[in-house]
């Protein structure tokens, strides 16, 4: 389960940050994995950064419940 102190320390962010700020580092981080996903020719790398976008969209969808963005 997702709590807001693990949603900002999966985007690497502090609580302070603005709504924009969680938007454009959620958007950086699913680039930067799906870039590596897609990259990479190792399944298991492939794999865990397809968990970590399903995470990284977890963390956006509690957010977005929270009203925090």
């Amino acid at each position: 389960m997702i709590t807001e102190e693990r949603a900002f320390y999966i985007l690497q962010l502090e609580h302070t940050a603005t709504a924009e700020e969680i938007v454009a580092r959620y958007e950086t981080l699913k680039d930067q994995y799906n870039r590596v996903k897609d990259e990479t020719e190792d399944l298991r790398t492939r794999l865990a950064y397809q968990l970590k976008q399903i995470e990284l969209d977890d963390v956006f969808i509690f957010l977005r419940r929270k009203q925090r963005i």
